[in-house]
């Protein structure tokens, strides 16, 4: 567990290193502006990414000041295109054990229309008593066209095993056992903080169901005889995560 949080720690500090550039502008001594986003800094020159692709090069004696951009970006929520969704959840619930936690990683992909629907789909990994390789639908509405804006989900689809069998002995008898997974459900709200352009930060809240089968064979000079253990784990979400458009 400690080492699944170190890992998304360091994931997530890593993308948002990512959205450090942002847009400037300089002042030359002659009183003429230029913005757009410094992208190299040195004692005698900067180069200033002005229209993609163009660069241009200034020297730094015909630099009177700069000044970074302070306007907060705005009306990106609601930009219909493709995007690309990286969540870590943290799983709260209890078990027979008692209070029990796990962790989830996962990475969506889909469409964004102008209207704040978007659609796709994800997989991931996570762990529910058996490690889980979960498919599932992605449905999102973000109402608000704004650079911070709440948002909803729902997720469905199937978890697969990805236990191996294992058959145990007992003098003229064994016993085959074999994880099965089953149906998910997922839904929550949260908050979207689009603090670099086209990406943003997402904290959430959610409630998670999730189905497992445990079949067990028995064989004997009789025969075999099948059991089937269903196990259903109903779990509070906390999410933290980023979105690319």
């Amino acid at each position: 567990m400690h080492r699944l949080t170190a890992i998304a720690v360091s994931l997530l500090l890593t993308l948002s290193a990512t959205g450090q550039h942002r847009k400037s502008t300089v002042t030359l001594n002659d009183g003429s502006l230029i913005s757009g986003t410094i992208i190299s800094d040195s004692t005698d020159y900067l180069y200033i990414k002005v229209i993609k692709p163009r660069i241009i090069k200034i020297g730094r004696g015909q630099v009177s000041s700069i000044e970074e951009a302070t306007f907060p970006i705005k009306k990106n929520l609601k930009t219909s295109g493709y995007y690309v969704r990286l969540n870590t959840s943290f799983l709260f619930g209890k078990n027979e054990s008692g209070n029990q936690g796990s962790m989830s990683f996962q990475l969506s992909n889909g469409f964004q229309f102008r209207n704040g629907i978007a659609v796709g789909i994800g997989s991931g990994m996570e762990e529910l008593g058996t490690a889980l390789l979960p498919f599932y639908a992605d449905f999102r509405f973000t109402p608000l066209n704004t650079g911070l804006s709440p948002y909803t989900w729902i997720k469905t689809g199937y978890s697969f095993a990805l236990s191996d069998q294992d058959r145990s002995y007992y003098g003229e008898s064994s016993t085959d056992k074999r994880t099965d997974g089953g149906f998910l459900f997922n839904a929550g709200v949260g908050i979207s903080m689009f603090t670099w352009n086209r990406t943003a930060v997402n904290v959430g809240i959610g409630y998670r169901y999730q189905k497992v089968t445990l079949n067990q064979s028995y064989y004997w000079w009789r025969g075999e005889t099948v059991r089937h253990t269903i196990t259903q784990y109903y779990r509070m979400e906390f999410h933290l995560g980023f979105v690319f458009m």
